[in-house]
């Protein structure tokens, strides 16, 4: 029952998706004598493959990485056509030297082939832990025979090198994001928002001043128990029908007032309470299903929000009956293991 402040909608910002992506797919990078600032990853070997390579070559590199320690060998592969990720995964595990045997390490890393200028494949990174150093070798060659290249140090090109056969994934998306109308997603996105952030239900109104009390209440539906000291046995914590005062173990953090959004008398009201600096932190909601904002794609919620220059939050049905209010309009607050509800005759216009 603390403060909603942390679901404030915050204006709509352009999404940065793409360069989220690249980040994330740089992170995997080793740091090498080509990116000194990619990270370090816990790799001895990185080889960039692609099933553009002839299928013994790829055989016998998969093999050769189960004979030494696959969990320190990455291959690497550019992307995948559009809708075909699991044709790509299917091949390349009909490769392996056990199918069903998931050791091998295989990874989709465009970023890593645009960070190492990889056009062609077979490319080796090897790691010479000696100097805690990448080192680079270009074409085809044996993982050991790319290890003894790394200790002799500098970069090397041994055997033949294939085309890629895989796109750029990470350029499909960006060319598909170019092409892609957003205007139209953005306004569907707007108003299904607006739908959902809409009041859904009404409260009556209230002819006069009054205050109600209500306990918040927890009922165990069966027993509850927690494991023992040290993992031995069972500790019951509650007992199936045990009822707890939620306001024993915690609190309303604030205020909390509660108006009719279609009612300008109520609006007035709650105008008066946050200038006041009691209320000055409170969380203010509303009811009135047949509210009206200024546009199908903005929230009745948005537009108060910058009336009152506050968060507001449109009241599900199920928090008002958690609260205990059944009129508006209300302010609740806490007092003891209580919550004090107080009425307000919208017809006075005063707030008092």
């Amino acid at each position: 029952m603390g403060s909603l402040r942390d679901f404030l909608m915050q204006p709509a910002q352009k999404a940065e998706w793409i360069d989220e992506a690249k980040e994330r797919l740089q992170s995997k990078a080793p740091r090498s004598e080509a990116s000194r600032s990619a990270p370090e990853q816990d790799f001895d070997i990185q080889v960039f493959i692609s099933t553009g390579m002839p299928e013994g070559v790829l055989r016998q590199l998969f093999k050769q990485a189960l004979a030494k320690d696959p969990k320190r060998i990455r291959f690497v592969v550019r992307g995948f056509e559009p809708q075909k990720v699991g044709a790509l995964l299917s091949k390349l595990r009909h490769l392996l030297p056990d199918p069903y045997n998931d050791d091998v390490i295989v990874e989709v890393d465009p970023n890593a082939f645009r960070a190492y200028a990889v056009d062609a494949v077979p490319v080796y990174l090897v790691k010479d832990k000696a100097k805690d150093k990448w080192f680079e070798i270009r074409g085809t060659a044996s993982l050991d025979l790319a290890q003894d290249f790394a200790r002799r140090g500098g970069s090397y090109t041994a055997g033949d090198l294939y085309p890629i056969a895989e796109p750029d994934i990470l350029a499909v998306i960006e060319e598909r994001a170019r092409k892609y109308d957003w205007e139209p997603a953005m306004k569907r996105a707007q108003a299904r928002a607006a739908q959902n952030l809409r009041p859904t239900f009404d409260l009556p109104t209230s002819s006069r001043n009054a205050t109600a009390y209500f306990t918040p209440t927890f009922t165990a539906p069966h027993d509850i128990t927690s494991p023992g000291q040290n993992g031995r046995g069972e500790v019951l914590i509650a007992r199936a029908g045990q009822t707890f005062a939620l306001l024993d173990y915690t609190r309303l953090q604030v205020p909390v007032l509660v108006f009719d959004a279609t009612d300008p008398r109520q609006l007035s009201l709650v105008r008066q309470w946050i200038q006041r600096p009691e209320y000055k932190g409170a969380d203010v909601f509303v009811v009135g299903s047949n509210a009206v904002a200024r546009d199908t794609t903005t929230p009745v919620s948005s537009d108060l929000q910058h009336l009152l220059k506050r968060p507001v939050f449109p009241m599900p049905r199920r928090l008002a009956e958690r609260f205990g209010v059944d009129a508006v309009p209300a302010i609740v607050e806490q007092e003891g293991r209580n919550l004090r509800i107080r009425y307000f005759d919208a017809a006075s216009g005063l707030a008092k």
